[in-house]
């Protein structure tokens, strides 16, 4: 990762440069406007995970107090890596506009790159990471959709990565039933590119060898993502090239071949809904013209990884995509990381030891491959101390906290389109849309399931969210516009509500509310409102707002009053039950059958409860049966 250092005038460059940097796969951490408070140790615990600082140098970057700030920072590290390699490069300039060079203290010793002019910018970028990498330092080289990616080396020996996955689509690919054509979809950080890499490898390695070609939008030219054709001849490009693009040849290529052929598509999310519906028809009519050559062996299967579902499912055409969620990783995934860790470094660990360790590290990390691997290495530097609250605390600030702001809620993250999902936010004003979008996050964090009336009911009470609001003369409507089509929402979504993905939201949820005073009350407020809005409802959205209010509820008590847990829930169980209202599809005891079933199915709702193990299985049975004084 390269710590890119600038002055807040020089944004539009800096922006510009961090764009080429990460089309050649190196990972910016940008600040994005964010000086200021805690900024310094904020900054100097960033530069010491970095591999490089690159300092944008001109008369601002001099005349910035942050800037000389961070490369006094950048100097210290730099010398402390020398201390074991002396050639350690880790100090890069771009000089980005004319700038005195005695004016500039210890970095006028430094050799400047100087990008003044646009038409030699990408060779002076990529001369720099050239220079950075000869000296030393470890700058990826393959763009990473997540951070699952970038601890791909280090994560396979680490984690037993998504098996269950793997097998299911490998089993798919190669019958000759099918199903052929895979839709892997999951937000941020959830390592689908790593997902893809091992699926090409793997298959690669089958007794019947097969043709795979992966192509990565990030590191194509942005006029391919409109350009169906131009897609299609990359995807076949072995077989094609230089005949004619059409359906018909690439069969007849496949078929040629004598091979099967895997497509891998990454970063689906970044096609427009018409390119994707023209590609998708393309692959349908190759599909079928293989599939009619009855050529034995032969077949195209295709999978593709995105953030959002936007065009991909459907029915039609034949043959539609498997949906293939990828979530976070399970304690189990954990418990095998740290019996491999234990073994390595001669630790005899008891299998309830383990498990232990195990479910303090899962929910540190909340299972988000980004941040597991380096909760196992503060483990390992520790070696294997049982940790203090106040250490735990500290490490979630370590390693979350940059997470969230830097890459999870960065525009990049949350809009990989370039923003065109965002209501028409202009380039030079992204600092205000994010800043906006943060406070909706901060307010429906505490939801599971959240609707436009959510935010609406915030806006009317919390002086944040409305100030944002009015920083860009935004509606509540146009939020939501914004919120609805950001990557961290659970996706595919079946229901008119939204829901954030749930191991994202629960970060979002501690990280928003640090204390337990902060988050009681954001239950107690979010129950509230709840219990209003459910009492609008009929039918099916009042039996989401019955269990969303015992859910909220039972967060609060947990945190504030465990010991009348039971009592304050069987109490608002029952009275919830009693007053739901027959619709024209459902009776009542239909709504409460179906409330206590969907209850018993919910794992988050039981793991408030652990501690109170007893509470579930009656509660759900007063949903289904309340008692006397029910209104039928």
């Amino acid at each position: 990762m390269l710590f890119l250092s600038y002055a807040q005038e020089d944004w539009e460059v800096a922006r510009q440069i961090t764009a080429k940097l990460r089309e050649l796969g190196i990972e910016v951490h940008d600040w994005r406007g964010r000086r200021g408070g805690q900024f310094i140790r904020d900054a100097a615990r960033a530069i010491s995970r970095s591999d490089g600082f690159v300092a944008l140098m001109s008369p601002h970057f001099l005349a910035s107090q942050w800037c000389l700030a961070e490369s006094e920072v950048a100097l210290q590290r730099e010398h402390d890596l020398q201390a074991s390699n002396e050639d350690r490069v880790f100090i890069g300039v771009l000089e980005v506009a004319e700038t005195p060079h005695a004016e500039s203290g210890f970095l006028r010793a430094r050799d400047w790159l100087r990008i003044t002019a646009q038409s030699n910018r990408d060779e002076m970028i990529a001369a720099l990471v050239d220079t950075l990498r000869r000296g030393g330092g470890t700058v990826s080289q393959r763009p990473a959709d997540d951070a699952a990616d970038r601890t791909a080396g280090r994560g396979a020996s680490l984690f037993r990565n998504r098996r269950e996955e793997l097998d299911s689509v490998l089993h798919g690919l190669t019958n000759v039933a099918g199903p052929h054509f895979w839709l892997a979809v999951a937000p941020p950080q959830l390592g689908k590119s790593w997902f893809l890499d091992q699926l090409r490898a793997e298959i690669a390695g089958r007794a019947v060898p097969w043709t795979t070609k992966l192509v990565d939008l990030r590191v194509q030219p942005t006029g391919l993502r409109r350009d169906a054709g131009a897609l299609l001849r990359q995807l076949f490009e072995p077989l094609i090239a230089p005949a004619p693009v059409t359906a018909r040849n690439i069969a007849q290529a496949i078929s040629r071949s004598r091979k099967p052929y895997l497509c891998l598509l990454d970063s689906g999310e970044l096609l427009p809904e018409e390119t994707v519906n023209a590609l998708r028809a393309e692959l349908a009519a190759i599909y079928r013209y293989v599939h009619e050559t009855r050529a034995r062996d032969v077949r195209l299967a295709f999978v593709v990884a995105t953030r959002r579902e936007q065009g991909w499912l459907g029915v039609m055409p034949d043959p539609r995509l498997v949906v293939l969620p990828l979530t976070e990783f399970k304690i189990d995934v954990v418990m095998d990381a740290l019996s491999d860790l234990a073994a390595t470094m001669g630790r005899g660990l008891s299998l309830p030891e383990l498990r232990q360790h195990a479910q303090r590290i899962h929910d540190l990390s909340e299972g988000l491959p980004a941040l597991l691997v380096p909760c196992l290495e503060w483990i390992q530097r520790e070696e294997w101390l049982e940790p203090t609250q106040p250490e735990i605390e500290e490490l979630f600030t370590d390693i979350a906290h940059p997470y969230i702001r830097e890459r999870l809620l960065s525009l990049d993250s949350l809009y990989p389109e370039d923003d065109e999902d965002l209501p028409q936010p202009q380039r030079e004003q992204r600092d205000e849309p994010l800043r906006a979008l943060e406070e909706a996050f901060r307010l429906l964090a505490p939801y599971r399931l959240f609707t436009m009336s959510h935010l609406r009911n915030h806006s009317e009470s919390d002086p944040g969210f409305n100030a944002a609001l009015a920083a860009l003369n935004w509606s509540v409507e146009k939020m939501w516009a914004a919120v609805s089509a950001s990557a961290v929402l659970r996706r595919p979504q079946y229901e008119p509500w939204q829901e954030i993905y749930p191991a994202i939201r629960r970060l979002l949820y501690r990280y928003f509310y640090s204390s337990a005073e902060m988050r009681a009350a954001a239950h107690h407020e979010a129950r509230k409102f709840v219990e209003i809005w459910a009492d609008r409802q009929r039918g099916k959205e009042q039996v989401i707002g019955l269990l969303e209010s015992l859910w909220h509820e039972a967060c609060e008590l947990q945190l504030t009053q465990a010991a009348e847990m039971e009592e304050r829930l069987n109490d608002s169980a029952r009275k919830l039950s009693q007053d739901l209202r027959s619709s024209e599809a459902y009776t009542v005891p239909e709504l409460r059958a179906f409330a206590a079933d969907r209850m018993r199915n919910d794992a988050e709702f039981q793991r408030v409860l652990d501690d109170h193990p007893w509470l579930f299985v009656p509660l759900a049975s007063i949903v289904r049966l309340p008692g006397d004084g029910a209104t039928i």
